[in-house]
């Protein structure tokens, strides 16, 4: 019993912080992104990332700019 909670409590500290996006992706062109505006909401139309990614929606919000990504996920730019 005392492993599962050690698990459990693991991996919810593990899903709340910010990961790299860069550890599995190529370099995300911020500057570009930025000049276009945008937005979490413009990531999941264009990239579909919500296929390959589960957003934290209670954590993040649609209207989240490329930049405030970068500044919390450590996008190179």
């Amino acid at each position: 019993m005392k492993y599962s909670i050690l698990f459990a409590a693991l991996f919810f500290a593990g899903s709340a912080m910010a990961v790299d996006c860069v550890d599995c992706h190529e370099n995300v062109d911020v500057a570009m992104h930025t000049e276009n505006e945008a937005t979490l909401a413009v990531c999941t139309d264009c990239h579909a990332i919500g296929d390959a990614h589960e957003i934290d929606m209670e954590m993040h919000d649609e209207s989240l700019t490329i930049q405030e990504c970068t500044d919390c996920h450590a996008l190179e730019q």
